[in-house]
């Protein structure tokens, strides 16, 4: 521990899924509860079962990668179709309700053993690849799980991108199945720890649909899944865990509500960039009304203000914005955006109109919880609508984003729906914008009519 650390630092390691459990934990304000962390790997772990009483971590389960990595049999399906493993399986998620049951879900499913006694659910593959229990080995058994369920290479898509039923049966078959296992997953934990609370974490948790199997089979009584579910919030947990079990101290039992922990910039520093551009811009502070009066129209608007959003979701200071009540908006948005036609757009809401739009609704901040539309509620809002009647909404009060918030409130003035279309502030192959300049450039190659930029609203 730290013999190769510089003169006073000192190095604590944290294994891969302690981390990822410290992050749904600590967050989440639960004293007792069970966290699953699902995802790719991890020190040669896919998926570990805890239970966690007053901040001590006992693992009830720890399923070895080559044997039940739902992360890895994900990529690969997802390179199948025509993805990489990256940006792949947030794709495939919304491609799967094209799909349907048939071959492919059968094949892919004669794979998974859910009776094997020494594990929650494991993949059954030839024993050849079992010994290789090496990082550069763990993906093999779900290379070989893909070939055997979609010989000869990639889906052969269409140059227009038409979807390719081969493609959206794969996605359908692989997202199903990933329901499945994380349904009986939580089940089983369930079961075997006695806890009515639970927490998630790892690249899978980011699955938005099946964490909203579990919530609607109310397995457990709270459920709490961390923001930065992936990777990029390990450092979170680890450093979380080291607080308490090596430093002394104590965190607080506190829910985490809000993410906006990125960096910021002074209004003076947004005056800069908006001047040496020469916009024709006005400064309109607080007020909302100009830019939603854009919206109602029927406009595509930049919106920026701010701290960055921790985590892969914009929630209202790095984000797009328009009218949800038309469907055609579903298509302008990601054309500006270089995505896929097809693509699922979110909503964010005011939190207590969530009864109004969706079946059996908890606050929920981080949109990676779908839910389900109440009836005809679609045809309300057609373009966060996705095929499968759900979305991935974030609900938004007062007290966490106030200038969103009154955003939302203002539409909701004009129009009575008390929700708005929201997907990220960036174009295709880019990340998020984080800099007012990043912002700027964005605006200007985008097909947006306005961009309010923390204060100031700038129209072409």
């Amino acid at each position: 521990m730290g013999e190769n650390a510089p003169e006073g630092i000192r190095i604590i390691s944290v294994p891969h899924h302690l981390a990822h459990a410290a992050s749904a934990y600590y967050f989440s304000s639960f004293n007792n509860a069970v966290v699953l962390t699902v995802d790719g790997t991890g020190e040669f772990e896919a998926t570990a079962v805890w239970r966690v009483k007053n901040s001590e971590f006992e693992k009830v389960a720890s399923i070895p990668t080559v044997y039940g990595s739902l992360g890895a049999l994900y990529e690969n399906i997802c390179v199948k179709i025509g993805y990489d493993n990256l940006e792949g399986p947030g794709k495939v998620m919304g491609l799967a309700p094209y799909g349907k049951a048939g071959k492919y879900y059968e094949k892919l499913k004669s794979f998974v053993r859910f009776d094997d006694k020494d594990y929650p659910f494991r993949f059954d593959v030839p024993g050849k690849w079992m010994i290789k229990n090496t990082f550069s080995y763990y993906s093999k058994p779900y290379y070989f799980i893909a070939d055997s369920v979609y010989p000869g290479g990639k889906v052969p898509w269409s140059p227009r991108g038409d979807l390719h039923p081969d493609a959206v049966d794969l996605a359908w078959a692989v997202q199903s199945l990933t329901e499945e296992v994380m349904l009986h997953l939580a089940r089983w934990a369930r079961e075997h720890t006695g806890e009515d609370k639970l927490g998630l974490a790892g690249g899978v948790a980011l699955n938005a649909k099946a964490n909203m199997f579990i919530h609607y089979s109310k397995t457990f009584n709270d459920m709490f899944i961390f923001p930065a579910a992936n990777d990029a919030g390990g450092p979170i947990g680890a450093a979380a865990w080291v607080y308490e079990h090596a430093l002394g101290g104590k965190m607080r039992r506190e829910r985490l509500r809000t993410v906006y922990l990125g960096p910021e910039y002074s209004d003076e520093e947004v005056k800069k960039v908006v001047e040496r551009g020469g916009w024709d811009a006005k400064y309109v502070g607080d007020d909302v009304n100009p830019v939603v009066d854009l919206v109602v129209k029927g406009h595509v608007v930049a919106w920026y203000q701010g701290r960055a959003e921790l985590g892969p979701r914009a929630l209202g200071n790095r984000s797009i914005i328009t009218d949800p009540r038309r469907r055609d908006m579903w298509g302008v948005v990601n054309r500006i955006k270089g995505r896929e036609w097809w693509g699922p757009l979110a909503p964010s809401l005011l939190e207590e109109d969530a009864d109004k739009y969706f079946t059996d609704p908890v606050p929920h901040q981080f949109m990676i919880l779908m839910f389900k539309y109440r009836d005809d509620m679609c045809e309300v809002v057609p373009a966060v609508c996705h095929v499968d009647q759900t979305a991935r909404p974030q609900t938004v009060s007062r007290d966490e984003n106030k200038t969103w918030y009154e955003l939302i409130k203002a539409f909701k003035d004009i129009t009575g729906e008390g929700i708005i279309l929201n997907t990220s502030f960036n174009l295709a192959g880019e990340p998020l914008v984080e800099t007012p300049i990043d912002a700027i450039k964005s605006f200007a190659l985008g097909g947006f009519k306005a961009i309010y930029l923390q204060g100031w609203l700038i129209q072409k």
